[in-house]
C-alpha cells in the first residue's frame, strides 16, 4: 500500500492540479476627483479561460489573443449591470481589459450621479457555466465599504450606501 501511495505521489508531483475558482470580484469605487464610477472585474484567468471556450468559442485564447480577450470582456459586461435608487439602469462604459499574473481584468465606468445612495445590482457572470459561481462585490465611497455576494439563484441585490455617503 505505502509503494502505491509512493508511486501515485511521484506520478503527479510536481504538475499543477488546477481547479475553477469559481469566484470573481468586483469592485466599484466612486472616484470623487473624477467624478466616476469606476468597477473592476476580477477573473482568475484559469476560470476565464474555460468560460470562454464554452461561451465565445473553442480555440479562444486569452492569453495571447487580444480578440478573444475583448469578447469575454463584452460577455463579462453583458450579464453585470446596476441600477441608481431610483431603478434606473446606469449606462456603464467599457474602458478595457488587462492581464495581472493568474487574472484577467476587466474595468467599466460611469459619471456619479446625486442618486447613488442605494444600488441594485446584478451579475451573473460565469454562472450559467458554474453554478456554484459567486460573484463578490466590494463598493468603496470615502475609504468604506460595502460587500454582496452573489450566488446563481440571486436576482437583483439592494446595497445601502447611506453609511458610505459624506
Amino acid at each position: 500500500m505505502r509503494l502505491l501511495l509512493l508511486m501515485f505521489v511521484l506520478l503527479f508531483a510536481g504538475k499543477p492540479l488546477a481547479h475553477q475558482q469559481k469566484e470573481a470580484y468586483t469592485n466599484i469605487k466612486f472616484n470623487q476627483r473624477t467624478d466616476m464610477l469606476e468597477i473592476q472585474h476580477r477573473f482568475y484567468l484559469h476560470d476565464a479561460e474555460h468560460a470562454a471556450q464554452r461561451v465565445i468559442d473553442k480555440s479562444a485564447d486569452l492569453i495571447s489573443d487580444p480578440v478573444s480577450r475583448e469578447a469575454f470582456a463584452y460577455y463579462a459586461t453583458s450579464t453585470f449591470s446596476l441600477k441608481n435608487e431610483s431603478e434606473m439602469t446606469l449606462a456603464l462604459e467599457y474602458v478595457g481589459t488587462e492581464l495581472q499574473g493568474k487574472y484577467l481584468w476587466v474595468y467599466q465606468e460611469t459619471p456619479i450621479t446625486k442618486d447613488m445612495n442605494r444600488f441594485y445590482i446584478k451579475m451573473t457572470t460565469l454562472q450559467e457555466i458554474w453554478s456554484d459561481q459567486v460573484n463578490h462585490i466590494n463598493i468603496e465611497r470615502n475609504k468604506k465599504v460595502n460587500s454582496v455576494r452573489l450566488h446563481f439563484e440571486d436576482k437583483w441585490q439592494q446595497v445601502l450606501l447611506r453609511d458610505l455617503a459624506i
